[in-house]
């Protein structure tokens, strides 16, 4: 029987986007590691990245294979949006005792809040009292290129712009 290990002890950096596993004895090449730990990093990571929004649970693969280039998704609820992380293992020592992990998203999360404020900074001085929809969601998950449709109202009058986004960093541009 195979030894299997059953968490990960992390040694978190301050780099916003990843951290170091240390298993606490030597599998062979084919031993599993829980996730759970990553769960937890994943969780403050985000809740780091966006402070005024509603962060939930993370969830990973209950185990995945300790080696080197090791990529599994994990997904972490935000605002009720579910976004998933890209997470790739890499320096794993060649006893697999160590090692580190990248986390990535692996869609842009969009705060919409921040599309409101763009559309708003750009507005004339006269049409500051409009009023800026982008739909009910807080945050969209979407692919990059994807379109986010918007109502800028003022009086009677109605304007529909549409916020592209550009990158994984969730860069938006209005047009419209």
């Amino acid at each position: 029987m195979r030894p299997r290990l059953l968490a990960i002890a992390l040694l978190v950096s301050l780099a916003a986007c990843g951290g170091a596993a240390r298993p606490p004895a030597a599998p062979d090449r084919e031993a599993l590691v829980g996730t759970a730990d990553v769960e937890r990093l994943l969780v403050s990571t985000q809740k780091r990245k966006s402070p005024k929004l509603r962060v939930g649970a993370a969830s990973c693969p209950d185990q995945v294979r300790l080696a080197n280039g090791t990529r599994f998704t994990c997904t972490v609820r935000i605002e009720g949006a579910t976004a998933p992380y890209a997470v790739t293992l890499r320096d794993v020592d060649a006893a697999g005792t160590g090692g580190r992990f990248a986390l990535q998203p692996a869609k842009p999360i969009i705060d919409v809040t921040r599309i409101v404020r763009l559309i708003r900074s750009k507005l004339q001085p006269t049409a500051r009292a409009a009023t800026v929809r982008c739909g009910a969601a807080k945050v969209r998950v979407v692919e990059i290129g994807a379109s986010i449709g918007c109502t800028i109202t003022l009086g009677d009058a109605v304007q529909k712009v549409t916020a592209v986004v550009k990158d994984l960093e969730g860069t938006v541009v209005v047009r419209g």
